[in-house]
């Protein structure tokens, strides 16, 4: 893992004075002091490197080696952040505390707990808790009265996993041999104080995984992973329980990550006062994607998000999910720049383990006129005013082949559907075979369906279900609307144009039929009642090559106008000929379905 550094510069201080070193009285409750895997190294003239595993702090300044010499007696030997910083030179104080935020914000600190000596176990499981934790004391504490039950259908791994677990810690740890709960291992957790917790151990076709890393799994994760292995349950006479020297060291290896995500799972019970439950908890409060270990035959591990989740739609117990309307977005597109950041922040829907699709990317494809890019390992392109608009438009279409499979996209002419429930889709979350289906949340790619009640009264025009995909919710929202307005087969009138093509249309017209050579023309038409246009580009034969939707002229005629650009300038594969996702058409939909 390359080293993660931030730096913090150090004024000029004249003179630092020895900060004290705490006495042996108790310290008050917001004594801390630095970690003992802390390191600090000089980078001559640059400043000081602060680091920890592969996390580093870097503290620059002329005079910064001198500045933390005289801190780190005060840092290791236990500090109160207001005795401290009150004994530094007022000049420098907003540096100290940067310096200390940054120390905290990464996890150097530890609190100062009552201590004991170590015994031979709690030395060995003693530097990862205290890498995990700001109370590693309490957490050695926690892990010898923690009480873990091992189920497994390997006999050789379930005897691995005891052995691993005693060497971390544990010390109450039962374990009997069994069928499980569908995959190779189960263990069970519980902390003094918790309720049990589940974590697990799966195998088939050369792959491992042990975890989750990161927060606790249960029944339905469970039988996600099941599903992800191709629907049933593993043989424990098969992967698990060779007697080669090779499955031997790889049981042991397994066994070993799954020990340490008990570990760590007992470190977090001891820094969180309330049980958060199964799942990791994403930066906007909503469920994340578990992490797992890894681990191929080869003895190649890594940690890879798990986003295989439950099939939704149809055959889903309980039906549709619903869920409130949100405000509408601010006018205007996404700024273009910040598109790229959030393909950043999806790069699990590609991931070569669990991904469900391969990575979108421009390869060797044209990038003028428009922006094109094809999802790897699949024959799915997309366009887009920009490469990032064109990645984006190719990783939700192969992500919609694989969210509603046997689902035909819209085509180039309204549908014929009469389906009008209210309903939310999830996205796609296994590809290569499509072993598992079902909602990617945080920022992933989110399904809505069409808002209730939302059909104009007596237009006399038929609605589909509307199924979009998003990097946001807004932007499904305003997709599934546009899937839906392109789904309905009445209720269209033709109009002239309604106003003059755009500069930014104008090019897309000369680069369609002048420097591609297309005979083409628009044809634009309105859905009575509901101030939506729909604009076709056909060419000479009245076949559609490109459509739009949207109250925004200009957006659809552009969305019409890039399709048709995009399939003419591609030499193998082809875009979809009608949709609604750039920004423009995508705001614009979104706010007309919440008005």
């Amino acid at each position: 893992m390359p080293e993660r550094t931030e730096p913090v510069t150090a004024p000029d201080v004249p003179t630092v004075p020895e900060a004290p070193v705490n006495s042996a009285a108790p310290a008050p409750p917001t004594a801390a002091r630095l970690k003992s895997g802390v390191r600090a190294r000089s980078l001559a003239d640059e400043g000081v490197a602060v680091s920890m595993g592969a996390t580093a702090v870097v503290v620059r300044g002329a005079r910064a080696d001198t500045v933390w010499r005289a801190l780190e007696p005060a840092l290791r030997a236990g500090f109160t952040r207001e005795s401290l910083v009150a004994t530094f030179p007022a000049p420098g104080r907003p540096f100290l505390e940067g310096v200390l935020d940054q120390l905290e914000d990464h996890g150097f600190l530890r609190e100062l707990e009552d201590e004991h000596e170590l015994s031979a176990s709690e030395r060995v499981a003693y530097p990862h808790l205290e890498s995990l934790t700001a109370r590693p004391f309490a957490a050695l504490r926690a892990l010898a009265d923690s009480t873990v039950r091992v189920r497994s259908e390997c006999p050789l791994l379930e005897a691995e996993v005891r052995r691993a677990l005693g060497r971390a810690g544990f010390r109450e740890v039962h374990a009997d041999t069994g069928p499980g709960a569908g995959v190779l291992l189960t263990a069970r957790v519980g902390v003094p104080g918790r309720g049990e917790s589940l974590y697990l151990v799966a195998a088939g076709d050369g792959v491992w995984l042990s975890g989750p890393r990161d927060a606790p799994g249960d029944a339905a994760l469970v039988e996600r992973v099941r599903e992800w292995f191709g629907g049933s349950a593993p043989d424990g006479t098969g992967t698990g329980s060779g007697s080669g020297a090779g499955l031997a060291i790889t049981r042991a290896l397994v066994a070993a990550q799954l020990a340490l995500a008990l570990v760590a799972h007992v470190a977090r019970a001891v820094d969180e006062p309330v049980d958060p439950g199964p799942g990791p908890a994403a930066d906007d409060g909503t469920s994340s994607d578990p992490e797992f270990m890894v681990t191929t035959d080869e003895l190649v591990s890594e940690p890879h998000p798990f986003v295989a989740l439950p099939p939704l739609g149809e055959g889903r117990p309980g039906g549709p999910m619903s869920a409130p309307w949100p405000a509408p977005p601010p006018p205007g597109p996404v700024p273009p720049s910040s598109l790229p950041e959030r393909l950043d922040r999806v790069t699990h829907l590609w991931d070569r383990v669990f991904g469900p699709v391969g990575e979108p990317a421009p390869g060797d494809l044209p990038q003028l006129p428009v922006g094109l890019a094809r999802v790897a390992r699949s024959d799915v392109h997309g366009c887009g005013f920009t490469t990032a608009e064109a990645r984006l438009d190719a990783l939700l279409t192969a992500l919609g082949s694989v969210a509603w499979p046997g689902v035909p996209a819209r085509g180039t002419s309204p549908g014929t559907g009469g389906d009008t429930r209210s309903e939310v889709r999830g996205s796609a979350s296994r590809g290569d075979g499509g072993r598992a289906r079902g909602d990617v949340s945080g920022d992933g790619a989110r399904a809505v369906g069409r808002r209730p009640g939302a059909e104009p009264s007596g237009t006399g025009w038929t609605a589909t279900v509307g199924r979009g995909l998003g990097l946001t919710l807004p932007a499904a929202i305003g997709a599934s609307v546009g899937d839906l307005v392109l789904g309905t087969d009445t209720g269209w009138k033709d109009i002239g144009p309604p106003e003059p093509m755009s500069a930014p249309a104008r090019r897309l017209w000369a680069a369609l039929t002048l420097r591609f050579g297309v005979s083409a023309s628009t044809r634009f038409r309105g859905l009575d009642g509901t101030g939506l246009l729909r604009v076709d580009v056909v060419g000479a034969d009245g076949a559609p090559l490109g459509t739009g939707v949207s109250a925004d002229a200009d957006g659809a005629t552009r969305e019409a106008l890039l399709r048709a650009v995009a399939n003419a300038a591609l030499a193998d594969g082809a875009v979809a000929v009608a949709a609604t996702r750039t920004p423009q058409v995508v705001a614009a939909l979104t706010r007309g379905g919440a008005a």
